[in-house]
C-alpha cells in the first residue's frame, strides 16, 4: 500500500503509523485507523457511524470515544485552531480530511479540486449549480454566474473550475476595477501579459488562443459595461476562448448564457436536528457557528430557531455566516428575535417586495446597528482600504486613540476578516461590508478627512518603500507592491475630485512614480502624471519641485515609444530647467543623461559627448560616488560611435571595475538601465570593431545571460538589440543571430517595447539579405526605417541604410543604392558618427565597381583606399580586414560586376 503524504506528515499504512519529517509521532492504533480512513477519502464528509464501523467493526464504542481520538490526533498533527485545516468537523454528522494531498503521480481530482478553493472551505447544497454550469460550459463560450452579493457565486465558480474536465483557468479578480478602461489591463496582468499595446485586447485574445486557458472573470458587478465590451472583443478575436463570470447582474454580452444561483435550499417543518441538517442553509450555520465558538451543535431544541434564522436571511450564504458570528455575544433565541425585529422595522412587514441584495442590506444594517459608536466608526473609516492590509494600515486611518482595540472588536465579531501569515497577521474587509459601509461613510462628515488620511498613508508607504523600489531586483517582490495599487488609484480618485485635496494629490503622484515604474503601469502613470502637471503649471511656484519630479516622469515611457518623441525631449529639457533653478543635482544628472540617449539614438555623437561631459561635471555634486562612474560609461559608449573604439574599451573597463566596487542598485531606476549591462554591451561591440571577435561573442554572450538572471526587462531589451543581434550578425554566426532576433522580437512584444521590436524587422531584414532574398529584405527594412525614423530613433539608420544599398545593388538598382550609402555617409560628416564609417565606403566601393564605365574600378579602388585609412586611422581591425579582401580581390581578378557583389556583401 502507498503512502499518503500531506504537509510535513506521512501516514505508513503498512506500519500504521504517522510520520512528522520522518520522524513517528506517538499516536494509537486507533487514531491512525481514523486517520487513515478519512485521508484515504480527501473531501469527503464521513458520518461518525461510518468512521465507527470501519475503525471498530465489531464492537459497540460510544461517539464520545470517537472524539476522544480526534481530539488526539488534532493535537498530533497541530491542528488544534479554531479554522481546522486538516479535520473539518461536520456537528452531529462527521468529519472530513481537508488538508491538500502531495499528488503522487499526476494531479488527481481530489488535488485539483483543492487548488480551485481555499484550504478548509466546505459548499453546501451546490452540486446541482457546479454540475449545470459544468456541463453548460462545455457548450457554451460564455456564461455568467449571477445573483445577489453573498450568496457564493465564487465560490461555486471556483469549484467548477476545479472539475476534472475543465482546462487550466486563470482567475481575475475585478473587484477592485472601478473604471471600465482598466478591465483590459487587469486581465492582461492577471494573464502574465504585461503589456501596454494599443491592442491589449488583441493580445489577450491570442494569448487565450495560444494557451487555451479558460478565463474567469469574478466579481465583474463592479465595472459590468466594461467588462461586457471586454469579453465581446475577446470573444470576437479568440473563437477558442472559454469565459466564465461571476456578478450581481447579467453582462448582457453577445452570446452570454446565464446561470442564476439561487439561494441555499431550506428545510420544511423539520422533526428534529437530524432533518434540519440535510438542508445546506442549516448546514452552513451550523459549521459557522462551530467555527465561531470552537464547538456548536444543533440541538432538536435550536433547530426552530435556526431554521427561523436561515428563512429570514433567505438563504444567503454570506447573510446567513455573518449571523453565525453573532453567537460569540448572544444565544441562538435571541439572535432569531433580533433578526426578526430588525426585518419587520425595515421592511415594514413587505420583505418579499424587496431584491435580494436589500435583504443582505437588512442583514448589514441589523449587524451595524448592533455595534457601538466606536465600532460603528472605526467599520467606515475601514471601508476606504481595499483587499487585505496590515495593522499598521489601520493604525494609520482609524481616528481612534488605540486603533488596535477598534481592530480586535471588529475581527471579534467577524466584521473584518483575520488571515495568520508567516510575515503577520493580515486583515480585510469582506467586500459587502466594504461597500455598505462605504455607503455609510459617504454619509457622514468623515469622509474627507478619512480619504486624506488613506492618502497620506499611501504616500508615506510608498515614501518607504522606494529605496526598496529602487534596491531590489525587478522580479522580487512585486506582489508585495502591487497590493499598494488599489488604494493608490481610491486615494489619486478622491484627491483630484473638485472638492479633493489636490496638492497632496500631487504629492502622491510623485511618491507613487517608482511604483508605476516598477510595475510597468506607464499608461497609468501616464495619465496621473498629466493630471498633476495640469494642476502645477497652472499654479507657478506652488511645488516646483514636484513639477520637475513629474516632468521627468513625462519622459520616461515617451522615450520607449515610436510617436511623439518631441514630447519626451521637451519634458527633459524641462526637467532639467526646474533642476538648475532649484539646484537639484539628482534631476539635472537624470535629465541630462535622458538628453544624451536622445542623441545617442539619434545617432548624434558629438552632441552626445557634450552631453556626456556635463553630466561628468555635474556627477560631483550628486553626493552619489556611481554617478561619475555612470560618467564615465555615458563617454565610453559615445567613444564607440565616434569611432575611437580603443579608449572605449579603456574608459568601459574602468567603468566596470569601479562599478562593482560600489554598492548600487538604484541606478535601474534612475537612468533605466542596469548600469553592468549598458557597459558590456557597448564594450563587446567595440572588442568586435577591434578585431577580438571570440571576446565580442562572450562578451555578449555573458551581458545577455546576466541581464536575463537580473528579470530586468529593459536592460535585457537592450542587450539584444545593440549587441546580441547585431554582433552575431557581423560575425556571420546566422543560426545566431536568428536565435537572438527571434528572442528580442518575442520579449519587446510582451513587453510593449516599440522601438525595440522595430528593430528585430531591421535585423531580420539583414539575415533575409543573407539568405539570397534581397526583396524580402527591402519589403521589411524600408518600413522599420521609416518607423524608426519617425521616433527619432536613428541609431543604427547608418548601418540599416547599407544594408539597404547591398539589397538594392543585387536588384539591379544601383542609383537608388548610392544615394543611399551616400545619404548615410553625410549624416556621419555632419554628427560625427564614425563606428561603421569604414564599412560604408568599402559598400560604397562596391556599388561604384558595379558601374560599366571605364574608371569605374579606379574610383572603387580609391574608394576603398579611402575606407582603408579610416579603418587604420580608428584601428578598425574588422573592417579592415573586409577591406583588404576586396582590395585583394580587385587587384587579381580585374573589374567586373562579380567583384562588385563581393565588394558590396560583408564577409565573415
Amino acid at each position: 500500500m502507498s503512502d499518503i503524504e500531506f504537509g510535513p506528515f506521512t501516514i505508513s499504512l503498512n506500519r500504521r503509523a504517522l510520520l512528522r519529517d520522518g520522524e513517528t509521532l506517538p499516536l494509537g492504533s486507533r487514531a491512525i485507523d481514523i486517520l487513515s480512513f478519512l485521508a484515504s477519502h480527501p473531501g469527503e464528509l464521513k458520518t461518525n457511524a461510518e468512521i465507527v464501523k470501519h475503525v471498530w467493526p465489531d464492537t459497540f464504542v460510544e461517539e464520545a470515544n470517537l472524539r476522544v481520538h480526534i481530539s488526539a490526533l488534532r493535537k498530533a498533527l497541530d491542528d488544534t485552531q479554531r479554522e481546522s485545516a486538516i479535520i473539518a468537523n461536520v456537528p452531529g454528522r462527521g468529519y472530513a480530511f481537508i488538508a491538500q494531498l502531495t499528488p503522487q503521480t499526476g494531479r488527481s481530482a481530489a488535488s485539483k479540486a483543492s487548488a480551485a478553493r481555499p484550504r478548509g472551505a466546505s459548499i453546501f447544497g451546490r452540486d446541482d449549480s457546479i454540475g449545470q454550469i459544468s456541463a453548460q460550459l462545455l457548450r457554451s463560450r460564455l456564461l455568467t454566474i449571477v445573483g445577489p452579493g453573498g450568496i457564493g457565486k465564487s465560490t461555486v465558480a471556483r469549484a467548477v473550475v476545479g472539475g476534472d474536465a475543465m482546462p487550466e483557468a486563470v482567475w481575475v479578480d475585478l473587484s477592485d476595477v472601478m473604471q471600465p478602461t482598466l478591465v483590459p489591463t487587469a486581465i492582461a496582468s492577471a494573464l502574465g501579459i504585461l503589456s501596454r499595446s494599443d491592442d491589449i485586447i488583441r493580445d489577450i485574445a491570442d494569448h487565450l488562443g495560444a494557451q487555451g486557458v479558460m478565463l474567469v472573470l469574478d466579481s465583474c458587478e463592479q465595472s459590468v459595461d466594461g467588462v461586457a465590451s471586454a469579453v465581446e472583443a475577446i470573444m470576437d478575436l479568440s473563437p477558442s476562448a472559454h469565459i466564465l463570470a461571476t456578478s450581481r447582474e447579467p453582462l448582457r454580452a453577445e452570446g452570454e448564457r446565464v446561470h442564476r444561483l439561487p439561494p441555499l435550499e431550506l428545510p420544511v417543518a423539520p422533526a428534529g436536528a437530524a432533518e434540519a441538517l440535510t438542508s445546506p442553509a442549516v448546514q452552513l450555520f451550523v459549521e459557522r457557528a462551530d467555527a465561531c465558538l470552537g464547538t456548536y451543535e444543533l440541538t432538536d431544541r435550536d433547530v426552530p430557531f435556526v431554521v427561523a434564522i436561515c428563512a429570514q436571511l433567505d438563504g444567503i450564504a454570506l447573510a446567513i455566516e455573518l449571523a453565525a458570528g453573532r453567537l460569540e455575544a448572544i444565544s441562538v433565541q435571541e439572535l432569531a428575535a433580533s433578526l426578526s425585529d430588525c426585518f419587520r422595522l425595515l421592511t415594514r412587514g413587505r420583505r418579499t417586495a424587496l431584491p435580494r441584495h436589500q435583504t443582505l442590506r437588512a442583514t448589514l444594517d441589523w449587524s451595524y446597528d448592533a455595534l457601538t459608536d466606536d465600532d460603528r466608526k472605526a467599520l467606515q473609516e475601514l471601508s476606504v482600504l481595499r483587499g487585505w492590509f496590515a495593522a499598521d494600515a489601520a493604525a494609520r486611518i482609524l481616528s481612534a486613540d488605540f486603533p488596535e482595540n477598534d481592530l480586535a472588536s471588529l475581527v471579534a465579531k467577524s466584521l473584518v476578516g483575520a488571515d495568520k501569515q508567516p510575515s503577520g497577521t493580515r486583515y480585510r474587509l469582506l467586500d459587502t461590508t466594504r461597500i455598505y459601509a462605504a455607503e455609510k461613510l459617504a454619509q457622514s462628515s468623515d469622509m474627507d478627512l478619512t480619504m486624506a488620511r488613506l492618502a497620506q498613508y499611501v504616500e508615506a508607504r510608498l515614501a518607504q518603500a522606494e529605496q526598496e523600489l529602487y534596491a531590489r531586483p525587478e522580479r522580487d517582490g512585486s506582489d508585495d507592491y502591487a497590493a499598494l495599487v488599489t488604494n493608490l488609484r481610491a486615494a489619486l480618485d478622491w484627491s483630484f475630485r473638485e472638492q479633493g485635496d489636490h496638492l497632496l494629490g500631487v504629492r502622491l503622484t510623485v511618491a507613487a512614480l517608482p511604483l508605476f515604474f516598477r510595475l510597468s503601469l506607464l499608461d497609468e502613470c501616464l495619465v496621473a502624471v498629466s493630471r498633476a502637471i495640469g494642476f502645477l503649471d497652472a499654479r507657478p511656484g506652488l511645488d516646483e519641485r514636484s513639477r520637475m519630479k513629474l516632468y521627468a516622469a513625462l519622459g520616461w515611457p515617451q522615450m520607449r515609444a515610436t510617436d511623439a518623441p518631441e514630447h519626451g525631449i521637451r519634458a527633459w529639457s524641462t526637467t532639467l530647467k526646474i533642476a538648475e533653478q532649484i539646484g537639484d543635482v539628482d534631476h539635472q544628472l537624470r535629465a541630462i543623461w535622458a538628453l544624451w540617449v536622445d542623441a545617442i539614438n539619434r545617432a548624434e555623437p558629438d552632441a552626445g559627448m557634450g552631453f556626456a561631459e556635463r553630466f561628468r561635471a555635474r556627477a560631483p555634486g550628486s553626493g552619489d560616488p556611481t554617478d561619475a562612474i555612470i560618467g564615465r560609461r555615458m563617454r565610453g559608449a559615445t567613444l564607440h560611435w565616434q569611432g575611437r573604439h580603443h579608449e572605449a574599451c579603456d574608459e568601459l573597463r574602468q567603468m566596470l571595475d569601479e562599478y562593482s566596487a560600489l554598492r548600487g542598485g538604484q541606478h535601474s531606476i534612475r537612468f533605466q538601465f542596469d548600469q553592468r549591462v549598458t557597459a558590456r554591451i557597448i564594450l563587446a561591440r567595440a572588442l568586435w570593431v577591434l578585431g577580438d571577435q571570440d571576446d565580442a561573442l562572450r562578451e555578449m554572450r555573458e551581458t545577455v545571460d546576466y541581464a536575463t538572471e537580473i528579470g530586468h526587462g529593459l536592460s535585457l531589451s537592450n542587450a539584444l538589440a545593440e549587441a546580441a543581434c547585431p554582433i552575431a550578425l557581423l560575425a556571420g554566426r546566422n543560426d545566431l543571430a536568428a536565435q537572438y532576433i527571434s528572442q528580442l522580437r518575442e520579449h519587446t512584444k510582451a513587453l510593449s517595447l516599440d522601438v525595440w521590436h522595430t528593430y528585430a524587422d531591421g535585423f531580420e531584414a539583414e539575415l533575409d539579405l543573407l539568405d539570397g532574398d534581397p526583396q524580402k529584405c527591402l519589403s521589411k527594412l524600408g518600413p522599420a526605417m521609416r518607423t524608426l525614423s519617425s521616433a527619432g530613433f536613428t541609431l543604427f539608420e547608418t548601418y540599416f541604410r547599407s544594408v539597404a544599398a547591398r539589397a538594392m545593388l543585387r536588384l539591379s538598382r544601383r542609383p537608388e543604392a548610392l544615394g543611399e550609402i551616400d545619404t548615410a555617409i553625410g549624416h556621419c560628416a555632419r554628427t560625427g558618427e564614425k563606428w561603421c564609417l569604414p564599412e560604408l565606403h568599402r559598400v560604397r566601393a562596391g556599388i561604384i565597381l558595379s558601374g560599366q564605365d571605364d574608371q569605374a574600378a579606379g574610383r572603387a579602388a580609391r574608394e576603398l583606399d579611402t575606407a582603408l585609412n579610416i579603418a587604420c586611422e580608428t584601428r578598425a581591425m574588422a573592417w579592415q580586414r573586409r577591406i583588404e579582401r576586396d582590395l585583394s580581390a580587385l587587384s587579381l581578378s580585374g573589374s567586373g560586376p562579380d567583384h562588385a557583389t563581393r565588394a558590396g556583401t560583408p564577409l565573415p
